[in-house]
């Protein structure tokens, strides 16, 4: 493995903005519950309904906490993505140059994107990453924290396979 890298997919605060709302949320649904009115007695359609609301929050907040963009690199391929990874090989790779990125303005968020500039797998925390030039002749970009060592690690598997050709 010549690099590793993982990075949360959401921004902390975000995540932490849901969890808390999730909180009151689950405060209000239990109190409403407990001391409501009888649209929100135990078994009413609005104290199910509030649980179900309370529960999604709940199952979301996890997600999107556990959630991590994966970006692994060996001198064979290059692997990114959220869960398995979608794997790509060092031979269909033509290049990669590094690159400064908005998610907001040029890719709509954070998270596997298509944006202005095409396809991307856009981690929280930062504004720089790569993007991988396919033989094919198109293009995705990986953000990264560590740009520089992500590009080394590239240049050297690619040059690896360049001369295994």
């Amino acid at each position: 493995m010549l690099y590793i890298e993982d990075n949360r997919l959401i921004p902390a605060m975000m995540t932490l903005i849901l969890a808390v709302g999730t909180v009151a949320l689950l405060f209000f649904a239990v109190y409403e519950i407990m001391y409501g009115g009888e649209e929100f007695k135990l078994g009413s359609i609005g104290s199910i309904s509030l649980l179900v609301v309370a529960a999604t929050m709940i199952i979301l907040s996890a997600a999107f906490f556990m959630l991590k963009l994966k970006i692994r690199v060996t001198g064979d391929s290059l692997t990114v993505g959220v869960f398995k990874g979608r794997p790509v090989l060092m031979s269909d790779i033509h290049s990669v140059t590094p690159e400064e990125y908005s998610p907001m303005k040029d890719y709509f968020g954070w998270g596997l994107r298509v944006g202005r500039k095409g396809f991307g797998y856009i981690a929280a925390g930062t504004n720089k990453g790569l993007r991988v030039n396919l033989r094919t002749g198109k293009s995705f970009f990986v953000s990264s924290k560590n740009t520089f060592e992500f590009e080394s690690a590239m240049n050297a598997a690619l040059k690896a396979q360049n001369k295994a050709r």
